[in-house]
């Protein structure tokens, strides 16, 4: 799913985001966690038999199992936030609408290469010899997957990004570096 910001026109910002795809992985994840959540509720209860102090850990538990959800379950909630401001473009990675991490920054006049994920192309981005490889979609199955060749603005590494443009995205990177699209 594609959110697009509204922006782009002229140089103004342009920003859209995209989810991480449903997986088996993220399906396993989400049960990894729930099962976690339950052990957790479990060994407190059983503590608290223990110990002979039942009344105080059974209020625990459900303000603990809060706790916990609130901090871990966003992780299960993936999205791929891609922003173009004066000719860069920042990728962020948010986790549960609430936390974002910002995973690159790349001036696009840098960028060496910019094409379409293919088997052909793969070959090509894995003779690069990135420092870095940031995989930034959905999954590889989508449809408009590319891979930018270039260096990232805080590390100065070497970059490989796999990500997922839409059509406005796509000519900003042309207008901003057209070169890169015809390697």
């Amino acid at each position: 799913m594609n959110n697009d910001s509204g922006f782009g026109a002229n140089g103004a910002p342009f920003e859209y985001t995209v989810a991480e795809a449903k997986t088996n992985a993220l399906r396993m994840k989400k049960i990894t966690f729930v099962a976690a959540y339950v052990i957790w509720g479990v060994t407190l209860f059983i503590v608290g038999s223990v110990t002979k102090l039942l009344l105080p850990f059974i209020a625990l538990v459900p303000l603990s199992l809060w706790i916990l959800v609130f901090f871990t379950w966003k992780y299960t909630q993936v999205e791929y936030e891609y922003s173009f401001f004066s000719g860069k473009l920042t990728v962020s990675k948010i986790y549960g609408s609430r936390t974002r991490k910002k995973l690159a920054e790349i001036h696009i006049r840098d960028l060496s290469a910019v094409f379409p994920y293919e088997d052909a192309n793969v070959a090509k981005a894995e003779a690069y010899g990135a420092e870095l490889s940031i995989m930034a979609a959905s999954g590889l199955e989508a449809p408009s997957l590319y891979i930018a060749l270039g260096q990232d603005m805080d590390s100065g590494k070497s970059l490989m990004l796999c990500f997922e443009p839409n059509e406005k995205a796509l000519k900003i990177l042309k207008y901003y570096n057209m070169a890169a699209f015809a390697k």
